[in-house]
């Protein structure tokens, strides 16, 4: 044991002095989650958040409005200046006195603003709409009741029963479709934890084949056991370290939620998917035979398996057989977990077939691993 700690953290401290393999652990799945996030988050989701600016004497109907803009799902973010407007994708400006002009004219006008090319401008336009006709209809009912139309007058409306109710309850599992950073950042953290494991774990260990290392390394008082298992710790940690700082980035950069409750089980499904990606380093890197071959391998696979896996697109918009083929996939696996715990707020137990099937090919990958495993 002590001597697998020592080639463990021996091995490890050689790589982390590398620094391509920091840019492939770090730099560049952040990078790509941050541009293939931004892309699909403008091309293809809605826009949650809107500014919100009501001129001083625009009375209490926009306060009114922006209340029923947010229960209808939207973060107000109020404003004190026009111009901060620019600063937010979706935009309400509400004109000074449009209180009053709703109450007894002229007409009064607020204005939308919206990117250019927003495809789901039309949903906004529903939304705010009937934020408006809502206002609208109350002033209608204040009216027939003899009552004033103000403040008061729209919190006891508020609280009245009403003669027609809608009942909503939900008819199963949500279908959404994962876009943005929900999708791109767990996406490219499996993605890149599998590279890295493959590409650079792999070129590392048929260096020190090459260069007589392992060989020397054989000839001394350390067991063969004692070698294998400290070069997959190494790598084991190596991975966990990657994967941790995606998370904190992602957490913090880009308002990742990692399953709140239920992260102990997103630690807990990374922790067997980087385990599986560590034995597999171990089997490529006794397979290939040169460090050209390891890479390209590492990297053909790597890009195979992200892509038939779901990590850089939701798995829902490809044809049925690819969303079966995921399935059988360590990928596929890893992302599917993510997205029940992340996505869909699933159950723990759910990902319990995920985490079993990452563990028992992670024990395969380690038989053969060791079975094959070569010092020169």
């Amino acid at each position: 044991m002590r001597d697998a700690f020592f080639v463990a953290r021996e091995d490890l401290r050689h790589a982390l002095r590398l620094p391509q393999v920091w840019v492939w652990m770090f730099v560049m799945p952040m990078l790509l989650a941050y541009i293939v996030g931004s892309l699909m988050a403008s091309r293809g989701a809605a826009i949650d958040r809107i500014g919100f600016y009501a001129a001083p004497d625009s009375g209490f109907l926009a306060d009114e409005l922006a209340g029923r803009l947010a229960a209808s799902g939207y973060k107000v973010v109020r404003v004190g200046d026009a111009a901060a407007l620019k600063s937010y994708p979706l935009s309400l400006k509400i004109p000074a006195g449009f209180t009053g002009a709703v109450l007894a004219g002229p007409p009064a006008e607020i204005e939308l603003s919206y990117p250019a090319g927003y495809k789901l401008v039309g949903w906004d336009q529903y939304r705010v709409g009937r934020a408006v006709d809502e206002i609208l209809g109350d002033l209608v009912v204040l009216s027939k009741q003899g009552r004033n139309a103000d403040a008061a007058g729209f919190a006891a409306l508020a609280v009245q029963p009403r003669k027609l109710e809608l009942r909503v309850e939900s008819a199963g599992e949500t279908k959404k479709l994962i876009l943005g950073y929900q999708q791109s950042v767990p996406g490219f953290i499996v993605m890149f934890t599998l590279q890295v494991s493959l590409t650079s774990g792999c070129v590392l260990l048929i260096a020190e084949r090459r260069q007589g290392v392992l060989r020397r390394l054989a000839a001394s008082p350390v067991s063969r056991a004692s070698i294998v298992a400290g070069k997959l710790a190494s790598r084991l940690v190596l991975g966990l370290i990657q994967v941790g700082v995606a998370m904190l980035a992602g957490k913090w950069w880009f308002g990742m939620e990692w399953g709140g409750r239920n992260l102990w089980a997103v630690l807990v499904l990374l922790a067997a998917y980087t385990t599986l990606c560590a034995a597999l380093s171990l089997v490529f890197s006794s397979i290939a035979r040169t460090e050209s071959q390891a890479l390209a391998a590492g990297v053909i696979a790597t890009n195979v398996l992200a892509s038939m896996g779901g990590c850089w697109w939701p798995i829902e918009i490809t044809p049925v057989w690819m969303q079966h083929a995921a399935l059988l996939l360590p990928t596929g696996w890893a992302m599917d977990g993510l997205h029940k715990l992340i996505s869909f707020g699933a159950a723990p137990a759910s990902v319990l077939p995920h985490v079993a099937m990452l563990l028992g090919g992670a024990l395969v990958a380690g038989w053969v691993a060791v079975r094959r495993f070569r010092t020169e």
